[in-house]
Formats: C-alpha cells, sequence, structure tokens
C-alpha cells in the first residue's frame, strides 16, 4: 500500500487560494476547498460471475429447478474458507404472450367478445459472483471455472449458463478507513506549515457518513479515498483607533 503523493501536492497548490478570502468587518468569511487523499491499495478477491437462465411455461416447476441449481452451487462452496458464491440478483419476467382469436364474424372485438387462449413463457434469472482470495491466482481462477461448471443441463433448451470474464475486487474497502483518516490528519499538519498565519485553519470530514470510494486503475491496483475539506477563516480586522 502507498499514499498517492498528488494530493499533498494538490493541497499546497490550493493555499493561496484559501489564504486568499476577503472578510467583513461585523463577521468572519469561512472559505472552504475540497480535497481527496487517495491510497493505491492491491484486490484481494478475485471474482467469477455466473449466470443462469431459465424458461418454461410451470412458474413451480422453474421455482423448483432454480432452487436445485443454487443448492449444488453452494454445495460446491460448504465449508471453505476464503471461497464463496454470493448471490448477486434474482429476476422473473414474462417473455412473450400470443393469442388465438376466433374466426367467428359474429363476435366483437370491441366489446371484449373475442376468443383468446394465452401461451405464457417465464424466464427465469439468476447471478452469483464466485469469489476467491486473490492470492490464489490461476490455479484459483481454475478452481472457480470448474466449481461453475455443469450447473445446467445443456440438453435442455430452457436452460441457459454464461460464465463471465474473471475480475479482481477490493472486499473490505471500509477496512482501510483508519489509514485514510491517519493520511488525512498528516497532510494537513504539513500543509499548515506552510500557510501563512494571519488566520485559521480547520479540517473538516463532511462526507464521514458515506463509504469509502473505490476506483480500479487496472490489473489489481486499486485507488481508495476520502474526500476532506480544508476551511479558512479569516480574522476580523482591528478596528481603526479614534
Amino acid at each position: 500500500m502507498r499514499f498517492a503523493s498528488w494530493s499533498y501536492l494538490f493541497v499546497l497548490s490550493s493555499a493561496a487560494v484559501l489564504a486568499g478570502g476577503s472578510y467583513r468587518e461585523d463577521f468572519p468569511v469561512t472559505n472552504q476547498a475540497a480535497h481527496h487523499v487517495k491510497m493505491e491499495v492491491e484486490a484481494d478477491q478475485l471474482i467469477v460471475p455466473v449466470r443462469v437462465v431459465l424458461r418454461g411455461k410451470d412458474r413451480a416447476a422453474l421455482d423448483a429447478r432454480l432452487d436445485a441449481i443454487k443448492a449444488t452451487l453452494l454445495k460446491r462452496f460448504e465449508n471453505q474458507d476464503g471461497w464463496e458464491a454470493q448471490e448477486t440478483s434474482f429476476s422473473y419476467t414474462r417473455v412473450y404472450q400470443t393469442y388465438a382469436r376466433s374466426s367467428s364474424g359474429s363476435k366483437s372485438t370491441l366489446f371484449g367478445d373475442e376468443d383468446e387462449k394465452s401461451d405464457v413463457t417465464y424466464e427465469a434469472t439468476a447471478s452469483w459472483d464466485l469469489v476467491a482470495l486473490a492470492e490464489k491466482g490461476s490455479k484459483g481462477l481454475e478452481i472457480l471455472r470448474a466449481k461453475a461448471d455443469g450447473l445446467v443441463n445443456p440438453k435442455t433448451e430452457g436452460e441457459k449458463q454464461n460464465v463471465g470474464d474473471p475480475k479482481f475486487r477490493i472486499g473490505d474497502a471500509e477496512g482501510y478507513r483508519n489509514d485514510l483518516l491517519d493520511a488525512i490528519k498528516g497532510d494537513f499538519e504539513e500543509v499548515k506549515k506552510h500557510l501563512p498565519g494571519n488566520g485559521e485553519y480547520r479540517l473538516q470530514l463532511p462526507d464521514l457518513s458515506k463509504p469509502v470510494n473505490v476506483s480500479s486503475l487496472g490489473g489489481r491496483r486499486f485507488l481508495v479515498e476520502l474526500p476532506y475539506t480544508i476551511a479558512y477563516i479569516t480574522p476580523e480586522p482591528e478596528k481603526a483607533k479614534k
């Protein structure tokens, strides 16, 4: 792990803006500049996404089949630390509906006298992230793909499965929060040494309720970051002596 150096440089570059605030005699004015402290980290999880699509006219039969697939998948991860199947989405859709109309000319479709027979097909879609420790590397990827194999019956037209491209992920971004807060404090103390002394500088953390932000740098490299604000409070001017 290492802190991005541009965070500190960006704070220094904006110091002149902070120090250049105006004031009124009746109250001090607070100027603020928003910054982010960033830390480069490596992914700790390897993910293989899996998607299963089932089609059928019997909703209850689809439910039972999907439950069986889910049970099979979870069984493959049972009692294995560092390996997990996380369900990410689930949905049902009515795929299509056709109608057979009456050929009788004596009935009116306007007043609802039409004979109809509906043919409804349901589609159930479920997705999982198959998770391994990133340190497992290519061997871990091979194992995850093996665990995803054979969940559906390829001979059945109404069952399909897709195994997506592998990706890396930060499993617990919140675990870096304290490190980021320590870095923010260090940045603030260092910046104050280079700012004019004719005012008060305050560190503010306005978004602590929000999660730690994560962005990808490619491969296993990610940035985790938190925003903070340095506020400059202009001093009240000394009133002219009479």
